[in-house]
């Protein structure tokens, strides 16, 4: 006769037992992981996020999940860097399209681009700039800021060169400012209901192209040749 054990069985084990085990070619890949955990963390935040309910909505395992990436804030790490790159490549190929058109139109790829990526990628976006998730990313962040500011600063750039305007500082500070307007702009019609965000772009580009072809040079000559 078989000895039975004494070890009681608790619901978690009975209900692991009953739970079908995956085959190993069904298990969820690192980058089906990290889309799970990107929308848990885009709902909830990175503090409330758990990778108790990560795991549920990959449909896996905390000790996966673990083995993996590490803990809670490796992971937070991992979607974030990830989420980033996408970010900069949907742009630089949107950058590329646009190169060579007229200034309007490379100003109109430029913003519809981003109000594009917030609308079809809304929890990438929110994790990347509606979010706080641990100040050392903040860098992370604002290398892909920086890579829009570096490709308007050489559009304003160009601009005030054709305009036979020798370009000083102000390109810089004028780049940040739009891509500042414009990142707002996108921020906003995320999160609000019904604002189509082709003519909230639209109106960006509009704004943006009335800013530049209106531009008080007088104003720029303090910062492109301050007083010794």
């Amino acid at each position: 006769m078989s000895p039975v054990s004494s070890t009681p069985v608790t619901e978690e084990g009975a209900a692991n037992r009953s739970r079908p085990r995956r085959s190993p070619a069904a298990r969820p890949t690192d980058d089906q992981l990290l889309g799970a955990a990107r929308m848990v963390f885009a709902e909830r935040g990175y503090v409330q996020a758990t990778m108790e309910a990560i795991a549920e909505a990959a449909d896996s395992t905390k000790p996966t999940l673990y083995a993996h990436f590490g803990d809670k804030a490796a992971l937070y790490r991992a979607v974030f860097g990830r989420e980033v790159e996408a970010l900069r490549d949907w742009l630089l190929r949107a950058y590329e399209e646009a190169a060579g058109l007229p200034l309007a139109q490379q100003v109109r790829g430029y913003v519809m681009a981003l109000f594009r990526y917030a609308t079809a990628h809304a929890d990438s976006f929110r994790i990347l700039f509606d979010q706080h998730g641990a100040d050392e990313l903040d860098p992370v962040r604002m290398s892909v800021v920086d890579t829009i500011s570096d490709r308007v600063a050489e559009q304003i750039r160009r601009y005030l060169t054709e305009l036979g305007r020798e370009p000083g500082p102000s390109v810089r500070l004028l780049a940040e400012m739009l891509v500042g307007l414009v990142g707002g702009a996108a921020r906003h019609v995320r999160r609000t209901k019904n604002l189509d965000p082709v003519v909230a772009g639209e109106l960006a580009t509009t704004f943006i192209m009335a800013a530049l072809t209106n531009l008080d040079h007088s104003l720029l000559d303090p910062i492109d040749h301050p007083a010794p």
